[in-house]
C-alpha cells in the first residue's frame, strides 16, 4: 500500500499541510510519512556531527510539537524522516521507489524547491505523476 507524503519545514503552514496529510492518509487507510530535508551549508562552527545532531534533534522536537496539535487516530502509522540534501531530490526518491502516492506540502515549501531546481514548479509536479496538494501560507477569504 502506498503512503503519503508530506515535506514540512516547520513554517505557519507546516500545521495545516500536515492536518491535510492526516486526513488522506486516514482517507486511503494508508500510512503516513512526513518528510523533513535540510543541507550541510552552514555549521555555526559547529563540527558536522554536532550540527546533525542539532538540527535533527530540533527537528524532531518541532514535529512532536505540530503532532500534539493535531486529533491523529492512534491507529494511523506515522514515519517522520529527516534526510540531509535537496527536498526535490528526496521526493523523486520516494516517488520512484513507487511508496507514495500523494504528496502533501505548504506553499513556502513548493516555492522555495521551485527556485533551487530552476524549473517551474508545474514541470516538476507533473514529472512526480502524482497527485500534489499544496497548502497555502494564509488562508485568508475576503
Amino acid at each position: 500500500m502506498k503512503a503519503i507524503l508530506c515535506a514540512l519545514d516547520f513554517t505557519k503552514a507546516s500545521g495545516e499541510a500536515l492536518k491535510e496529510a492526516i486526513r488522506l492518509a486516514n482517507e486511503k487507510k494508508t500510512h503516513l510519512i512526513v518528510l523533513y530535508t535540510y543541507r550541510l551549508l552552514y555549521t555555526n562552527g559547529l563540527s558536522l556531527a554536532e550540527y546533525r545532531k542539532q538540527v535533527e534533534a530540533k527537528a524532531r522536537e518541532e514535529f512532536e510539537l505540530l503532532l500534539s496539535n493535531q486529533q491523529v487516530n492512534q491507529k494511523l502509522p506515522i514515519e517522520f524522516i529527516i534526510e540531509i540534501g535537496f527536498l526535490s531530490d528526496r521526493i523523486e526518491s520516494y516517488v520512484a521507489k513507487n511508496k507514495v502516492e500523494c504528496l502533501v506540502m505548504c506553499e513556502k515549501l513548493a516555492q522555495t524547491m521551485n527556485e533551487n531546481l530552476g524549473i517551474s514548479l508545474e514541470h516538476f509536479t507533473a514529472s512526480l505523476k502524482i497527485p500534489v496538494v499544496i497548502i497555502p501560507e494564509s488562508l485568508e477569504i475576503g
